[in-house]
């Protein structure tokens, strides 16, 4: 992961947009990114309550605990990433109607500034397919040793078996030096640096700003050929 790569997108960030092809499905990143958060609020009923740690790694410029918190999520929210330029939009984003931003760090690499088992539940959207191959492992440790004992992870990531995702990537700027992972490759590699119990749901099969649609992710999150996928883990306790 390259700070200066990110931080040459962070003040014009528009969550890929700049694509036509993503313009045609959704009209604002939000909608895709709420996607992802309402998934996360069905799983995580807990979220709602208040009282959990939180973490978005490689949160960028906040956007998923942004739509998190407009969705009705509660918690003590952490954002951390490599690139300052992005931290800085999160922080400037931030609406002040939600209260204060997210505490939000930098990162070295994969490693973070924060304690072993610290957070309830880590988060980490869309950022795999920008770490190259080989340094991906120490995301997976990394994300291991954050969580407590029975905290949960969930990984969402493209689905390069999707051939618009494909598509799309290859012309996006931000993702210029993409390469994207299979569902397998996380299951795998999460199982090689921790003990979990793993379970995987595929999502966005429909364009995301059409609402009466949202019933038929749920029916197909069998099928590996939505948009995205999640793997959501348990650490073993």
């Amino acid at each position: 992961m390259k700070p200066a790569e990110f931080d040459s997108h962070a003040a014009h960030y528009d969550g890929g947009l700049d694509n036509p092809i993503k313009r045609l499905v959704g009209s604002s990143a939000d909608q895709f990114i709420a996607v992802k958060a309402r998934w996360l609020l069905r799983r995580e009923l807990r979220l709602t309550a208040g009282g959990l740690a939180v973490l978005d790694y490689g949160c960028g410029a906040g956007d998923l605990l942004r739509v998190l918190v407009g969705l009705g999520a509660r918690a003590a929210f952490t954002g951390c990433d490599v690139s300052t330029g992005m931290l800085a939009e999160a922080a400037k984003r931030w609406p002040a109607a939600f209260g204060p931003a997210p505490a939000l760090a930098v990162q070295d690499g994969a490693r973070t500034p924060f304690a072993d088992g610290q957070f309830d539940i880590v988060t980490i959207s869309a950022v795999l397919h920008h770490v190259p191959p080989a340094e991906r492992q120490a995301v997976y440790r990394e994300l291991g040793r954050l969580l407590k004992p029975d905290g949960r992870l969930y990984v969402f990531e493209h689905n390069p078996r999707n051939p618009l995702v494909r598509y799309v990537i290859a012309r996006t700027p931000i993702d210029a030096n993409a390469i994207l992972l299979d569902e397998k490759e996380v299951r795998h590699g999460l199982l090689d640096s921790a003990r979990y119990d793993i379970v995987s749901n595929y999502l966005m099969f429909m364009p995301p700003g059409i609402t009466f649609l949202r019933g038929i992710d749920r029916l197909l999150a069998w099928l590996p050929l939505g948009a995205q996928y999640v793997v959501a883990a348990r650490k073993g306790a």
